[in-house]
């Protein structure tokens, strides 16, 4: 059914085209409105309509020796690599992603052309909220919440509470822009199920520091506006930063979606309020609540347009990573240009591509993303053949595409061939700069975990570490990654705190680079997980893994294989279990 959803944006946006090329083309219908005549339209299958025996003989004859000459022209021409089912699926998903993508983006622009929703600024306090014990979910009688039980009897008395909160807050915001619309809409859902709480508490939650992981879920009472207009929902906002009635509740955690939308091009705001609410014996405590304020024409044109769907759907390809997938749009637009994307067609657009930057980025779409390595192959050596052939600028390394061509061949497990690309792609730095080029680092690290990871030769490996580091910067990423690499070494050595002094130097950098929350931090702490797993320190074991998982929900999702596997350390760490990861 997903797929039957998925293709029908590509299917309709088809039909549109040809009946409009049809219309362009006939505009009074003549062809449409030509009589080829009855006779012919129905004719009668009578004998003398049959093909006579001889005429059956000529074509069996005539198909043969086509069968033949293609048969000699596909041997004579170029492998077509065949594409797994996988990538049939993301090549069928484009057509109507772009689509999607572009529907919700026109439409966006259409009731904010200002983009006073994607410039809201909501708060940098709120927006990376940090998670003390101000902010965990209490019991009745003000205490941190220590099970299902006394969230959701919490909870029953906030949710009153919470629903006259928000219709307050619309109608505050109808009565301060003149405009009680009709169209606008409350939602109150109700209490979140307790058996998906309970599963969100333990997946998401478990390791966050203070504990219990139920006293992090905000989203048992929740709720929803659609507002009809910008201005609308920029007061609405104002008004969540700054309450008219003090005390009533207090903004602690917001996201602008409208300055940063899904996949698809959706945006909303996502807020999540504390309020008071008073108990049974005269006192109160605090709640957090969850509230959902959505745009309807934006809300609307989403539901039409499934963008949920290729939402889920991309994203498990791009890591959640919009900006990665921002980078590609033009790459996808051209592949989506094709008649009909196959194999062959892809094979034909890396071979007819003069893009350099283009091509990198499909050996990446192809290698990394979908797994393709004989067109990651094939767009390295068009990439190869296009550098060789050009002229190039003072100190400019001809031979870059050999470093790409030796990761796809790794990737293959294709050592030797790996091996000799990276030697290739080394002798044309040291023809060009010598070992004073940082890139000669680049080398080094493939190299190293080519030595490593593929033959089994660490000392070399180290070795080529140790060079790699030499030539970086103290903040470069790739610095990172060669401290990550020799943990590796350390670990092989038996060296467990060595691994870790170099993964909490790799952690630093990530850190500083592209801040706590990157895939990267979480691979390095869970790395420092696995060695202190091993060596029997199962408590720091916990409290790492615990770590790399809260960041690996953030940044990949629920779903993604690295969560997965994290929270079976977790809790194998948790029961003592020895690490045999």
């Amino acid at each position: 059914t997903a797929k039957f959803l998925s293709m029908i944006h590509g299917y309709l946006d088809t039909q549109k085209q040809m009946n409009a090329k049809y219309a362009e083309e006939d505009p009074g219908e003549l062809l449409g409105n030509f009589d080829v005549g009855a006779e012919v339209t129905k004719p009668s299958y009578t004998q003398e309509l049959q093909q006579l025996a001889l005429t059956m003989e000529v074509l069996d004859q005539v198909t043969t020796e086509n069968d033949n000459a293609l048969a000699t022209s596909t041997s004579s021409t170029e492998k077509v690599p065949v594409i797994s089912e996988k990538t049939a699926k993301f090549l069928s998903m484009i057509h109507g992603y772009l689509d999607t993508q572009k529907q919700m983006n026109a439409k966006y622009a259409e009731e904010d052309p200002g983009e006073l929703l994607g410039n809201f600024d909501v708060g940098a306090e709120v927006t990376k909220p940090s998670y003390t014990q101000e902010l965990q979910q209490q019991s009745i009688y003000g205490k941190p919440v220590k099970s299902m039980s006394e969230l959701y009897e919490a909870a029953e008395l906030a949710k009153p509470v919470y629903e006259k909160i928000v219709q307050k807050l619309v109608d505050k915001v109808h009565a301060a822009t003149d405009d009680d619309d009709d169209d606008d809409q409350v939602v109150f859902a109700p209490l979140k199920g307790a058996n998906r709480a309970e599963e969100k508490a333990n997946d998401d939650y478990a390791s966050r520091v203070p504990g219990p992981g139920v006293s992090w879920l905000f989203d048992i009472v929740r709720g929803s506006i659609k507002f009809g207009s910008t201005e609308e929902l920029c007061k609405c906002m104002e008004l969540l930063k700054e309450p008219e009635d003090e005390g009533e509740f207090r903004l602690v955690k917001a996201k602008n979606r409208f300055q940063n939308p899904t996949l698809s091009g959706y945006r909303d705001f996502n807020v999540c309020i504390q309020i008071t609410v008073p108990n049974a014996d005269g006192g109160s405590f605090q709640h957090i609540c969850e509230l959902q304020i959505h745009h309807i024409a934006i809300k609307s044109l989403s539901k039409e347009l499934h963008s949920h769907h290729y939402y889920e759907f991309f994203r498990s390809y791009f890591d959640g990573a919009t900006a990665r997938l921002a980078e590609r749009i033009t790459d996808l637009e051209m592949i989506a240009s094709g008649e009909k994307m196959d194999s062959e067609y892809l094979t034909t657009l890396v071979n007819t591509s003069n893009d350099e930057g283009r091509l990198t980025r499909l050996v990446d779409l192809f290698r990394d993303c979908l797994g393709e390595y004989e067109l990651a192959i094939k767009a390295c050596e068009r990439l190869l053949e296009i550098c060789k052939a050009r002229p190039h600028e003072e100190n400019e390394v001809p031979g870059y595409a050999y470093n790409q061509l030796g990761v796809t061949y790794q990737r293959m497990e294709k050592y030797d061939k790996a091996l000799e690309c990276y030697e290739k792609y080394k002798e044309s730095l040291l023809s060009v700069s010598g070992y004073k080029d940082p890139q000669i680092a680049t080398v080094c690290n493939n190299l190293g975990l080519l030595y490593d990871q593929d033959f089994g030769k660490y000392d070399e490996a180290f070795e080529l570490y140790e060079k790699a580091e030499k030539l970086l910067g103290t903040e470069d990423p790739l610095l990172a990654a060669v401290y990550s690499n020799k943990s590796s070494i350390y670990q092989r050595r038996g060296d467990y705190d060595g691994a870790v002094n170099m993964c909490e130097k790799a952690q630093e950098i990530y850190v500083k680079k592209y801040g706590p929350e990157h895939q990267n931090v979480g691979i390095t702490v869970v790395n420092m997980g696995e060695f202190r797993h091993r060596q029997g320190r199962y408590e720091e074991a916990v409290e790492l893994y615990g770590k790399a998982l809260d960041t690996f929900m953030m940044t990949l999702g629920p779903h993604h294989p690295s969560v997965q596997q994290a929270e079976k350390q977790l809790a194998d760490a948790r029961e003592g279990k020895y690490c045999e990861y």
